[in-house]
């Protein structure tokens, strides 16, 4: 299964910029079922998010996020006819939107094209599990566990072995479950290993530029570092309590971030986080599919995407938890990556050749974190109940179900219900 993750980045009048927030407050009353931009009726849909941000400098700015199953085209198409009058409505506040009406197809999905941004880098939560796939086998876990249920007042003993093959029996006899016998691998042959060939082969080739400038451009890396401007204030109270405000959405148990920072001027800068982003993208593609990126197992699509020339670094993540525990877990878990990121963009926390410091000075690291993000103002999730180890274990569930497993593997299985 293939997944897209990308964005559309379109400047928005002005003048335009309290209107569109009005819209984009309708599609988040209902997200799912909104007269404008229907979600839930987008089938291949797995995230998508509306960011209205402005800053001093740019602007207003409509930031469309979608991660979805297959090619952009098919998604295009299909956009275009559950929403092509909302999105008109939506892109007629931008600047250089030109389309007449709802009813010019072609125009709009120029329109869109002409607007894509794709990331630097991105991670997937549930490499190889499509969005219908994920919803399926959220509803085949429902009926194990109701069938357990059934079972629980029975006062008869049964080995691990016969209990798993009462559950596959009710599964079997169950014609709308005729699917679950229908599973490949999550990944192909070549998903799993075209990645690391690219990664070795980007390496085999840069690695003799790196290590011939490394002499250059180590000294002026920490030359740079020493005089970089930090942050020393708290987070802006205002911004905070805004964001506060739509976090930890009962009844999810995901939340989203939004966060645009500017880069460190100067071609050095943007060449090294160029860089750091190429790698950290090769390394995902590689390692990061079971579920965790460096040790983080809460995200499910996240991306980095540089817009505005290289002059911005927007960030994108779908997650698991709270705000709080998620810059967490990446301090703990991922801050030499994370440091190696944001250290290329202004006010970031004391680095140290590129890696060290940044994000472990935990404090003033979420201080400029919570500055750098912006308001979600519409957020869609299929699957909002479910975590990103949930999903996998569901999927679990599901690819050892049609097997005949011995005691130690029954075991194991009825432990995941």
């Amino acid at each position: 299964m293939t997944h897209t993750v990308m964005t559309f980045v379109a400047r928005v009048k002005p003048d335009r910029s309290a209107g569109l927030a009005k819209l984009l407050d309708q599609i988040q009353t209902d997200p799912e079922k909104n007269a404008l931009v229907p979600f839930r009726s987008l089938k291949t849909l797995h995230f998508a998010s509306f960011v209205l941000h402005t800053e001093e400098g740019y602007g207003p700015y409509l930031v469309f996020e979608n991660n979805f199953d297959g090619p952009l085209d098919a998604y295009l198409d299909d956009l275009y006819r559950q929403a092509a009058n909302g999105l008109h409505q939506i892109y007629s506040c931008c600047q250089d939107y030109a389309v007449a009406n709802a009813g010019d197809r072609q125009g709009m999905i120029d329109y869109l094209n002409g607007h894509v941004v794709r990331p630097a880098a991105y991670h997937i939560g549930n490499t190889g599990r499509s969005g219908e796939r994920i919803l399926q086998e959220r509803g085949l876990r429902d009926a194990l566990e109701a069938h357990a249920d059934k079972l629980a007042p029975s006062r008869q003993s049964h080995s691990y072995s016969e209990l798993f093959r009462n559950f596959q029996q009710a599964i079997v006899t169950n014609k709308d479950f005729s699917w679950v016998p229908d599973v490949g691998p999550r990944q192909s042959f070549g998903e799993k290993y075209l990645p690391w060939v690219k990664l070795v082969l980007v390496a085999v080739v840069l690695a003799p530029l790196i290590l011939v400038t490394l002499p250059i451009w180590l000294p002026v890396l920490r030359f740079k570092e020493s005089r970089d401007s930090v942050q020393s204030d708290a987070a802006d109270a205002g911004n905070l309590r805004k964001l506060v405000e739509v976090e930890d959405r009962t009844p999810s148990v995901q939340n989203h971030m939004a966060s645009i920072t500017l880069v460190k001027p100067g071609w050095f800068r943007r060449l090294v986080l160029r860089t750091v982003l190429l790698f950290i993208n090769l390394l995902a593609r590689a390692s990061a599919t079971h579920g965790q990126l460096s040790g983080i197992p809460s995200i499910h699509f996240a991306h980095w995407a540089l817009i505005d020339g290289g002059r911005r670094l927007l960030f994108l993540s779908n997650f698991d938890g709270s705000w709080e525990n998620y810059l967490d877990d990446f301090i703990d878990k991922a801050s030499h990556g994370l440091t190696s990121i944001w250290s290329n963009t202004v006010n970031f926390p004391r680095t140290s050749w590129l890696v060290l410091g940044g994000a472990q000075d935990g404090p003033r690291f979420k201080a400029v974190a919570r500055d750098s993000q912006t308001v979600t103002n519409a957020w869609y999730s299929a699957y909002w109940d479910l975590t990103v180890q949930g999903i996998d274990n569901n999927s679990s569930l599901r690819e050892d179900l049609p097997n005949a497993p011995d005691a130690g593997a029954a075991q194991a299985w009825l432990q995941r219900l």
